[in-house]
């Protein structure tokens, strides 16, 4: 996936922990470190930033008040048609949550709880996928 030279990523969760956890491991990527960073701590208000700013990439929950990440999905891939990268990262991990996100429109679903190492992975590889940065 080709970025801008200065990303923006939006972060979603009701928890500021995992918000700054998720913010400090994006900053510590090379193709990420110059990146806008802006965060939202339910669905709802994720969705209205979405309708007025362009994401690069997304990382969301799926359990948070007002609109979960199933239906953010659902409004961001549908609705409004963003194709941007949309990563899950929820605690989550039945086999049936991972494929209801999946089919959502989620372009990749990592469990919690995980460590900034894991986090860095699981976006390299969003990134370097298909069409990648590679």
């Amino acid at each position: 996936m080709e970025l801008p030279p200065q990303p923006r990523v939006l972060i979603v969760d009701d928890s500021i922990v995992v918000r700054r956890i998720l913010a400090l491991a994006v900053s510590q990527m090379p193709e990420l470190s110059r990146a806008a960073v802006e965060q939202a701590a339910d669905g709802a208000e994720a969705l209205q930033r979405l309708k007025s700013t362009r994401f690069d990439l997304v990382l969301c929950d799926i359990r948070m008040p007002l609109v979960d990440g199933y239906e953010l999905l659902r409004v961001a891939r549908g609705e409004l048609g963003l194709t941007m990268p949309i990563v899950i990262i929820s605690t989550m991990g039945r086999e049936q949550d991972v494929q209801r996100g999946m089919e959502a429109g989620a372009t990749s679903y990592v469990l919690k709880p995980l460590s900034p190492h894991d986090i860095k992975r699981a976006l390299r590889d969003v990134l370097d996928g298909p069409g990648g940065a590679s």
